[in-house]
């Protein structure tokens, strides 16, 4: 998945203006009507959500709109060029730079969005226009004017509503899959995820439906805000969440440790991840959170009771689920619906 690009972008030139003089049949030395170039083309960019990715700028870095064509005679302007109009994916944040410094920063978060970020170049005047009872035949014309050119970063943070989070392999992708109509990959191993995965959920609530994004972010791991893992290149899709869900699971072969100890290998996986999420953005320990203790099937009802009691006792209020056997899956729904707010 490609979410940063650079890129350099330019508006077309405008066309030159001309120099010509009519000539008739029984006008052999006719005034001036050289005519004006044509407007250089605009370069526009739209918010598109049908895109996810930024891969369309993996492969070229540079994209201009067409050039104004020159004047004609009879005092005939050129030709207009030709806009061009480029699309992202919801959710990309776009910075301008000019080579004189200036800066403007875009971000495309409502669907169908669309901003002017490069002007045309105006095109020259034709000779015609310089005509004066002191000049009669002007030989001068204007040249068109460049183009506006910037050169663009661009960041996609993706617009869901909730963001899984947890270490590697505690049931993201499933429980996407099971909450919405996302299909990622899932297998029994660290990073089966390699790039962030959108679902959405739809919730009955009375006559109405209620629609939730939910992105599943991978390579959180400890060290992730420092680029360890698939670190800090997913951290960016958890800031703009309204909710974040922190999936907690014990680690295979590790199911049937002693409560007292299972209670502080969670707490302790909790707050590595809470530690990631700080080191990148302290907002991003304010959102609202749901944490849910995953993998319940296996273990025995009494252990979930005890890790779960022990959990609250640390400050830890977790929902139980498992993704496997759908349990809880009813509470967890109902915790998003009331959380998260259209």
């Amino acid at each position: 998945m490609v979410d940063s690009a650079k890129i350099t972008l330019r508006a077309g030139n405008g066309g030159n203006g001309v120099v010509h003089f009519y000539r008739g049949r029984f006008v052999p030395r006719g005034g001036p009507d050289g005519g004006n170039g044509g407007k250089g083309g605009n370069l526009y960019i739209a918010a598109d959500a049908n895109l996810s990715t930024l891969d369309h700028f993996a492969y070229k870095q540079k994209f201009e709109a067409d050039g104004g064509r020159k004047g004609g005679e009879s005092r005939s302007s050129g030709k207009a060029g030709e806009d061009l109009h480029l699309k992202v994916p919801l959710g990309t944040i776009v910075k301008l730079t000019k080579p004189t410094g200036e800066e403007k920063i875009i971000d495309f978060d409502k669907a169908g969005m669309e901003e002017l970020v490069a002007r045309g170049g105006r095109g020259g005047r034709g000779n015609w226009h310089f005509k004066s009872s002191r000049n009669t035949t002007p030989m001068e014309a204007e040249e068109g004017q460049p183009g506006e050119t910037w050169d663009v970063e661009m960041d996609l943070k993706l617009l869901a509503d909730v963001g899984l989070v947890g270490l590697p392999n505690v049931g993201k992708s499933t429980l996407l899959s099971i909450l919405s109509n996302a299909r990622p990959k899932v297998a029994d191993y660290e990073f089966t995820t390699l790039e962030p995965n959108l679902g959405v959920l739809r919730l009955a609530t009375g006559s109405r439906t209620k629609s939730i994004v939910i992105a599943d972010i991978p390579g959180l791991i400890e060290g992730a805000s420092e680029g360890k893992g698939l670190g800090i290149r997913f951290l960016r899709h958890v800031e703009r969440t309204k909710l974040i869900v922190h999936l907690l699971a014990l680690p295979n072969g590790e199911e049937n440790l002693p409560v007292n100890e299972a209670v502080e290998k969670l707490a302790d996986n909790y707050e590595k991840i809470r530690k990631e999420l700080a080191a990148y953005a302290k907002a991003l320990t304010k959102k609202k959170e749901i944490v849910v203790f995953n993998k319940i099937d296996l273990l025995s009802a009494e252990n979930v009771e005890a890790i779960v009691a022990g959990l609250e006792e640390k400050g830890i209020k977790a929902i139980k689920l498992s993704a496997g056997s759908l349990a809880g899956l009813p509470d967890l729904k109902k915790a998003l619906s009331l959380r998260v707010r259209k």
